[in-house]
């Protein structure tokens, strides 16, 4: 049935047995010109698949309220301002059914700080804010930064660890929090959508709508 397995910013995993919606600038300029399609992919855009929709979680995606058994994001949550954050999870919430289920996966940055606090090296700051996608290397000004500035979304906004998240998820509602692991949910249909490379070294939590 549709709606009852969602996937939000997908990107290129869409699999034909989940809904999946993706909000990317490149993807929205395929779905509204898709004459486009061939050039960006030949400049080295990805070449969506064709069972994926437009979709902004944080405008709200076109589900209807508690229509839904299961949502999952991988690689999402971090590129979201704490504002747009707190309506990504009422949204999600609103969309799940008693007892459905959400699954997500961001960078730890628990693991991030252990790592930076155990590098002796005078390059340990500089590491950790490549390797949290916080720092910037430089910046583009005038005319060429426009496009950044209004559908910018590559660099890491607000970053978590277990306990703040957890938090953040009993605030709005959610219950049964637990940290997961790749692969370990109770429903096979998350097989298909979780990657193992996108798990590594990184948070994974799992909760229910009560």
């Amino acid at each position: 049935m549709e709606h009852q397995y969602v996937q939000f910013g997908c990107g290129l995993c869409a699999p034909e047995d989940w809904q999946n919606f993706d909000a990317s600038p490149t993807f929205w300029l395929q779905s509204r010109i898709p004459f486009l399609t061939p050039l960006l992919v030949k400049k080295g855009f990805p070449d969506f698949p064709k069972n994926i929709k437009y979709g902004d979680v944080i405008k709200g995606l076109p589900i209807p309220a508690q229509s839904t058994q299961a949502i999952y994001c991988s690689h999402v949550l971090e590129h979201l301002a704490l504002d747009e954050f707190h309506i990504t999870l009422r949204n999600i919430f609103s969309y799940l059914r008693p007892g459905g289920i959400f699954r997500l996966v961001v960078p730890d940055l628990e693991q991030l700080t252990k790592s930076y606090l155990a590098d002796p090296s005078p390059n340990a700051s500089s590491r950790f804010m490549q390797d949290s996608f916080l720092g910037e290397n430089c910046l583009t000004r005038g005319i060429r930064a426009m496009p950044r500035a209004l559908f910018g979304r590559s660099r890491h906004f607000w970053m978590w660890d277990y306990k703040g998240m957890a938090e953040e998820l009993g605030t709005a509602g959610f219950t049964e929090i637990r940290r997961a692991k790749f692969g370990d949910s109770l429903d096979p249909r998350f097989h298909s959508v979780e990657s193992e490379a996108r798990w590594t070294n990184c948070l994974g939590v799992e909760c229910k709508h009560p």
